[in-house]
């Protein structure tokens, strides 16, 4: 809570300043708004990471099923990741397009493993998305089906 209401005044006290001041950092005006939050920010996220942390820990010590449970979760989602990186992520770096070498924002060229790593990740959001709505869809017609 305290760190809500801490949260809450930087975030007043950037509504009032406005944009423009912000965005042109006149008299360190950012530092005394944005950054703040993003400390705060950073905190809550650790908090919540630890508290996450000890908790699976704890679950999984006072639970023998939860742990078999949570070990074939973990080895579907492995077997999906390494399933969307071998099989269907592709390594190339040509723009379809022009036939030229995709370059990344910094100015360096796109590589082969960079490549295969973002088509992977698509690919694993991919066949998680359509494994969700799948089983959605087979939960709701079992529950018809029943009726």
């Amino acid at each position: 809570m305290a760190l809500c209401l801490i949260a809450a005044i930087f975030f007043i006290y950037a509504l009032s300043v406005g944009d423009e001041p912000i965005q042109m950092d006149e008299n360190g005006v950012q530092s005394m708004t944005v950054v703040p939050m993003m400390y705060i920010a950073y905190l809550t996220m650790l908090i919540i990471l630890v508290l996450v942390a000890v908790f699976v820990v704890i679950n999984l010590a006072t639970k023998p099923g939860a742990l078999k449970s949570a070990a074939v979760s973990v080895g579907i989602m492995l077997v999906i990741i390494l399933l969307a990186y071998f099989v269907f992520a592709d390594n190339g770096v040509l723009d379809p397009a022009t036939g030229k070498q995709v370059m990344l924002d910094d100015g360096e060229p796109l590589t082969a493993g960079d490549s295969q790593w973002i088509g992977a990740g698509l690919w694993t959001f991919y066949i998680i998305g359509i494994l969700s709505i799948c089983s959605i869809l087979w939960a709701g017609v079992t529950k018809l089906i029943k009726k």
